[in-house]
């Protein structure tokens, strides 16, 4: 739905827009504004609907966690995962779930994992693209490390807030507070 519900705002936009290029046979005039306006509006519909019902998920989540695992941690923050592998151009998440902070490590649990990573294993913490960074309205904090032979990475995208755009602003303060409590505890 995240997906589906711009695409409303913005398909009558570029169809028309289209329609009118093909019909009156010119690229500049009034069919090229539609699609520019189509434009404009889609990005801000992906804005603001790009993560549609997100506390609904969010709360639902909390309640199927509290009910497998007891109580979260009062210090955690709502975030899209996706692991080494995964790679999504349309949904950028692999799932949704809480990123932990413990007196050791961080800790992402969702419905269907776990995923511990110990700060003393924590090597970088950096921005890497998504599919959100194509528009301007997200990135991965990616958190990266060793544990022996082994690279491990983590990447995380906040969904703390109702816009992506907000989401995208709490990314600095999130790699931020990662980089200083590992500084901290290696």
């Amino acid at each position: 739905m995240g997906n589906a519900v711009p695409a409303v705002f913005w398909l009558p936009f570029v169809v028309s827009g289209l329609a009118f290029m093909a019909v009156r046979a010119v690229i500049v005039g009034p069919g090229l504004w539609l699609l520019l306006v189509g434009t404009v509006v889609g990005w801000v519909a992906l804005n603001q609907f790009g993560f549609f019902e997100n506390g609904r998920m969010r709360a639902s989540l909390e309640r199927i966690l509290r009910a497998k695992e007891g109580d979260l941690p009062d210090d955690r923050m709502f975030v899209g995962y996706a692991s080494p592998k995964y790679a999504g151009l349309i949904d950028a998440h692999e799932d949704v779930g809480f990123l932990c902070f413990l007196p050791d490590r961080l800790r992402f649990v969702s419905e269907v994992r776990t995923v511990d990573f110990p700060f003393a294993q924590i090597r970088r913490v950096r921005f890497r693209p998504n599919a959100h960074s194509l528009l301007g309205l997200g990135r991965w904090v990616s958190i990266e490390g060793r544990a022996g032979k082994e690279t491990l990475e983590m990447k995380v995208e906040p969904r703390e807030r109702r816009t992506m755009l907000a989401n995208f602003r709490l990314s600095r303060p999130l790699r931020d507070r990662i980089r200083a409590i590992v500084r901290g505890s290696v």
